[in-house]
């Protein structure tokens, strides 16, 4: 039992190492979450006003967008831990960190965050599932 047990870790590991900077999971369950939370009235505040009642999150402005989305994700994690996207907003979550200790492009950069914008949960979420379609391109490319 304990040798089938180890035998399939390293089978999953391996495919894992080999999917180290695939956001298929990240693009699946983003989507989620924006189909999910569009109708939410928290979704739609405005972070242009200077307003206490919206979470607003930092949206990059440059290339650098890993700090941007790490603290992104941090604020949203704490905010919705008493809610039903709350597992969901945890993976995304995780997902970025995994992304960025596996160097991958778009996740890789320590620079502090640049942000010139804040937007609504909605609005970062999308933002962040525009940088996981272009990792995911260019993982595809990268297979090709």
């Amino acid at each position: 039992m304990f040798v089938t047990y180890v035998l399939a870790s390293a089978l999953l590991f391996g495919s894992v190492l080999g999917q180290r900077c695939s956001t298929s999971w990240g693009i699946q369950h983003t989507s989620y979450l924006i189909e999910n939370l569009k109708d939410d009235p928290s979704s739609k505040c405005s972070c242009s006003a200077n307003v206490t009642s919206c979470l607003c999150l930092p949206i990059p402005s440059d290339d650098c967008t890993t700090p941007c989305f790490q603290e992104g994700m941090s604020q949203v994690t704490n905010a919705t831990q008493q809610s039903k996207f709350s597992p969901f907003f945890f993976r995304v979550k995780r997902i970025v960190e995994t992304l960025k200790s596996n160097k991958c492009q778009f996740f890789s950069c320590e620079k502090p965050c640049n942000q010139t914008t804040a937007g609504n949960t909605v609005s970062f979420l999308k933002s962040l599932l525009k940088t996981f379609q272009k990792t995911e391109v260019q993982v595809q490319r990268s297979r090709a």
